[in-house]
């Protein structure tokens, strides 16, 4: 067992870095105790099943079993709890109810494209990626990165971005996601179990900015400050 995971690392090097690079912005949450501001706390409960799902996704990959059905359960959630955080920093009422109604529509969007994809859902030999879920997901997430940053530029409220926690949560989920929406719309075709389509190293283009992500969380998480927290 722990050959066929040293193997599997030493093949999939990139892939597996943005699985256990994980573990570094949740350990400085619980370190810098981040969660008492609540999107951070957000941000802990979605590292956690990050990082539960990936494990799992990493198991069944070096048994070579389908795993894809992990990854479009973690869709719905994935953007469930990011999408969340931001419903503590924006202000407006309007973008706050949209959140939450989003959230819901998602949800059932999800769940609509996991059964269009899979009509025979019991298959899990066969299951493969949706189709339009993971698009829709970086474009509302986009959506609510940028309402955010207007709104912190209009009030004028933050002195220094650099010195701002949350400023670094948004970089990173915006390095993220501005890259995966260009890879989204063919990964349900990339990513199949059977006869994938090779795109080349346009594949690991998700996992880097991933990591670069988990990076920039930890950056904030970092700079974190209970007592700055408390003035807020």
């Amino acid at each position: 067992m722990i050959e066929s995971y040293l193997t599997f690392i030493h093949n999939h090097l990139i892939v597996c870095l943005a699985v256990f690079v994980t573990v570094i912005p949740l350990f400085l949450i619980f370190y810098r105790k981040a969660n008492i501001d609540p999107s951070f706390n957000l941000l802990l409960i979605y590292l956690i099943s990050k990082l539960i799902i990936d494990l799992i996704m990493f198991h069944y990959a070096t048994q070579r079993t389908n795993n894809l059905i992990y990854y479009n359960l973690s869709v719905p959630l994935r953007y469930a709890l990011l999408s969340g955080m931001f419903y503590y920093k924006i202000e407006s009422v309007v973008y706050k109810r949209g959140i939450i109604y989003s959230i819901i529509g998602f949800l059932i969007f999800s769940i609509w494209d996991v059964f269009h994809v899979n009509p025979d859902i019991k298959d899990l030999h066969n299951h493969s990626m949706v189709a339009y879920a993971t698009t829709v997901e970086c474009l509302l997430m986009l959506f609510w990165i940028l309402v955010y940053f207007y709104e912190i530029i209009r009030m004028l409220k933050i002195p220094n971005l650099l010195t701002f926690p949350f400023f670094w949560v948004c970089s990173g989920l915006l390095l993220y996601y501005s890259s995966f929406i260009f890879i989204a719309p063919i990964l349900h075709y990339s990513d199949k179990w059977e006869n994938p389509l090779s795109i080349g190293f346009l594949d690991l283009v998700p996992y880097i900015f991933e990591t670069l992500c988990l990076l920039f969380f930890s950056i904030g998480v970092w700079i974190f400050s209970t007592r700055y927290y408390a003035k807020q």
